[in-house]
């Protein structure tokens, strides 16, 4: 780091550790847009104890309509976990010729045959490695118990009321050269020039005008923001393997990202609450 990034590192570790630079925002006015600011340092105690109380909401609420960003990190590795073991038994099944009643005979022996090391509670956390070879790197992290509900079609249902449209188009759009030359390749009749891409998609997949589509070099491709545009709850046996895919490797996994992100704005602000309430002899948590 240059001496001005040095510098400038400084300045902000400094203000971390200044209580008197810590404020709280309230609710946005929703006419205006803003946020009402409210220096920590000169909230009583049961302000404090109010803020807090909402930074533990944000972040471990178990309403399933609204969540908190630990909680619903939690729901997403097992819908992670559960695509990728529904597609684990599909791949069994396409390159290994091993069908879901074999493969579900072979774990029952190979548990029966340690049921002193695989519990029900070892088998939510053992990875399916560890009673099969083979195993290609995506699905290695797939526990025993989720490719034994796979294997019998008890993966459940997806609850997708978090993956909002609003998320899915703002990943924006990344056409591939496939898409590009043949899918969304159309001349207007009237002036012989390529149609806007993104105007095509729009149009094929019935997208409303009011919203924005954009290009982005992280965004999903034409076929993929196809098959998870219009996604509806379902089976996770129920979709087709693309969907799943594009599920666990980016939808999910990405909203995992900002989920952690968001966490992590809360816990800091915990921390600031904490050093606040503790230069008054305040104790919060309890």
């Amino acid at each position: 780091m240059t001496i001005l990034g040095d510098k400038l590192q400084e300045a902000i570790n400094e203000k971390k550790e200044d209580i008197n630079s810590y404020v709280w925002k309230g609710p946005r006015d929703k006419k205006t847009g803003e946020q009402k600011e409210y220096p920590m340092i000169e909230a009583t105690y049961d302000q404090l104890k109010e803020w807090y109380n909402k930074c533990q909401q944000m972040l471990y609420n178990n309403d399933v309509r609204t969540p908190g960003r630990k909680t619903l990190i939690g729901i997403i590795n097992e819908q992670i976990a559960r695509c990728r073991a529904e597609l684990f038994v599909r791949w069994l099944r396409a390159e290994k010729q091993y069908s879901n009643t074999k493969c579900l005979e072979d774990l029952r022996s190979f548990i029966n045959n340690n049921k002193d090391v695989f519990t029900p509670e070892v088998l939510k956390k053992a990875s399916i490695c560890e009673a099969m070879s083979g195993v290609p790197l995506e699905f290695q992290t797939v526990s025993i118990k989720y490719v034994l509900d796979a294997c019998l079609d008890l993966g459940g249902v997806l609850d997708n009321s978090h993956i909002t449209r609003n998320f899915i188009i703002k990943m924006g759009l990344w056409f591939t050269n496939q898409e590009l030359q043949n899918d969304l390749y159309k001349k207007d009749p009237d002036t012989g020039k390529p149609v806007n891409r993104l105007e095509l998609v729009r149009d094929y997949l019935k997208v409303d005008p009011s919203i924005k589509l954009r290009i982005s070099e992280t965004g999903l491709t034409y076929n993929e923001f196809k098959s998870i545009y219009m996604l509806q709850k379902n089976k996770y046996s129920s979709y087709t393997s693309e969907q799943l895919t594009v599920l666990a490797n980016k939808i999910l996994y990405r909203l995992q990202l900002q989920c952690e992100e968001q966490a992590k704005q809360w816990e800091e602000k915990i921390t600031e609450i904490n050093k606040v309430a503790a230069s008054k002899g305040w104790d919060v948590t309890r």
